[in-house]
């Protein structure tokens, strides 16, 4: 005969797994998965400006803690979306608008390292001859750290492809 709980037992299971579930932690910052997401997603001019646009419509309601990396996202997406596009100046005003705010938000929150590692991300892939590698020690320590502490768990994508952008610049 198979073993069987009573159904008392099984209903106290059942509540204690519901309630440890009520009780973990939220992530207050969930909307950067997403943000994350349509990051990697940029193939085009309008994606990224897609991008830049949904952390803008994030900020409004983001956590207070949120909102520089919800304000960084835009920023990248903004810097970022020079890699697409015909006119070099436009190209160039775009990288420079979005790195120019990025650095900006790094200095009031120095501590934060996934602003720094978000900044590498934009200059670490940059053309070396724009000359846009200023932070890359202090940035790449900082995107070290957070790859170490497996920061982005629960972005598995994304963390892969940091991963690979910290091993391409080395």
């Amino acid at each position: 005969m198979p073993f069987a709980l009573p159904k008392m037992a099984v209903l106290l299971v059942t509540f204690s797994m519901a309630l440890v579930q009520e009780m973990a932690p939220q992530d207050p910052c969930e909307s950067l998965h997403d943000l994350r997401m349509l990051f990697l997603d940029h193939s085009t001019l309008e994606q990224a400006k897609e991008a830049e646009n949904a952390a803008l419509e994030l900020l409004a309601t983001a956590p207070e803690k949120c909102a520089p990396l919800i304000e960084a996202h835009r920023w990248v997406s903004l810097a970022r979306s020079a890699d697409f596009g015909l006119n070099p100046a436009s190209k160039l005003s775009r990288l420079n608008s979005g790195l120019n705010k990025l650095d900006s938000l790094v200095l009031r929150h120095p501590n934060l390292d996934e602003l720094k590692a978000l900044r590498l991300s934009v200059t670490g892939t940059a053309p070396r001859f724009l000359g846009v590698g200023e932070h890359w020690a202090t940035d790449r320590k900082a995107l070290n750290r957070l790859l170490k502490a497996n920061h982005w768990a629960r972005s598995p994508k994304y963390a892969e492809w940091m991963m690979e952008l910290a091993e391409q610049i080395g």
